[in-house]
């Protein structure tokens, strides 16, 4: 495939800001957007292909439980802007529409600002973010996932490059930008990658496999199926060798937690004597072969309540315990021989 760079995005939406909610989804579900790219490679940090593809069939809403970063972000993108404008004399503007690729019509996007650099349009993409992510962008790095995304709206616009702005805490010292530009070779994979999703799995109802991390797989597993107590059903045949593997596994993991425990026995062994020897300091210094180390506690506080003040609190203050304290149900998976009979 060779890529056509004659053409100007299509004009989906005039001003998104007028959109509602209910609409807004409704758009998300006509094509793939920027920040759908990453998933659609298997590499989101948020969510599964198959996540994304039960999204496009309207199967499944979109997560809330990152509702409050996803505004944090939102509301403080005029700052990080200004930021921008400050240090580099640019003047970013906005354009609040919502664009299509005029050869992949399944290609959406809608970005948050345009800035002209040397002549050329570059698109700004503003992040937020915390200082424990920061490694994520050390030596000039762009993670993955914001990396598809930008690549994902330059083919749709049909601009030269991105700059991402992140802040990652409340002063400049903690805004990081970076330039992303445009790799027709990268971008005509990443097209592909979108078509095969939108046209083999969307149009055609074919669920994308899990490739995925475990964790993040098993999410999506827990989210769309619901358990239903006492029911019991025979499992394909084919699924024998995962039992088998599970198992093994299972026996294997059970020997190095032994391994584990014996090491951590060692381990507090030779550190009880440090503690007898602090004398009830919270810490104390000692050199070894010229390396100053430092022995001592961390102080750490949690505010909980034990099973009798649970009792008394639900016995002399019904109200309050109904209303605050909530019953959780979880499920563990397990493998293990059947019952006779």
């Amino acid at each position: 495939m060779s890529l056509n760079l004659n053409y100007e995005p299509e004009v989906v939406v005039e001003d998104i800001t007028e959109l509602t909610e209910k609409e807004w989804r409704r758009y998300r579900t006509f094509g793939i957007g920027g920040s759908d790219a990453a998933a659609v490679c298997g590499i989101s940090p948020w969510k599964t292909a198959r996540d994304l593809y039960e999204e496009k069939l309207n199967h499944l809403s979109p997560p809330e439980d990152g509702w409050v970063a996803k505004e944090i972000g939102k509301r403080l993108e005029e700052l990080v802007v200004q930021i921008f404008m400050k240090r580099t004399g640019l003047k970013p503007y906005a354009v609040r529409k919502m664009f299509r690729h005029p050869l992949y019509p399944f290609m959406m996007a809608n970005v948050d600002f345009f800035v002209e650099i040397e002549g050329g349009i570059y698109i700004i993409e503003c992040k937020t973010s915390f200082s424990y992510h920061m490694d994520q962008w050390e030596d000039g790095k762009i993670p993955r996932h914001y990396e598809l995304q930008g690549r994902h709206y330059m083919a749709v616009t049909n601009v030269q490059g991105v700059i991402f702005l992140c802040l990652h805490g409340n002063s400049e010292d903690t805004f990081i930008e970076r330039r992303l530009d445009r790799d027709l070779d990268q971008e005509e994979e990443l097209i592909e990658q979108e078509a095969y999703f939108w046209n083999h799995c969307v149009q055609m109802g074919k669920p994308p496999a899990y490739t995925e991390s475990a964790d993040l797989v098993l999410k999506s597993i827990r989210e769309r199926l619901e358990i239903r107590e006492k029911q019991q059903i025979e499992l394909p045949e084919q699924l024998s060798e995962n039992v088998a593997a599970f198992l093994k596994l299972k026996e294997k993991k059970s020997e190095l937690d032994q391994q584990s425990k014996r090491l951590d026995e060692q381990i507090k062994l030779t550190y009880a004597p440090i503690q007898e020897a602090l004398k009830g300091a919270e810490r104390g210094l000692l050199v070894v072969d010229g390396t100053t180390y430092q022995a001592g506690y961390t102080k750490r506080s949690v505010t909980s309540i034990n099973k009798q003040g649970m009792e008394a609190l639900r016995l002399l203050h019904p109200d309050i315990c109904q209303e605050y304290a909530k019953t959780n149900v979880s499920y563990s998976f397990y493998i293990k021989p059947a019952k006779a009979g």
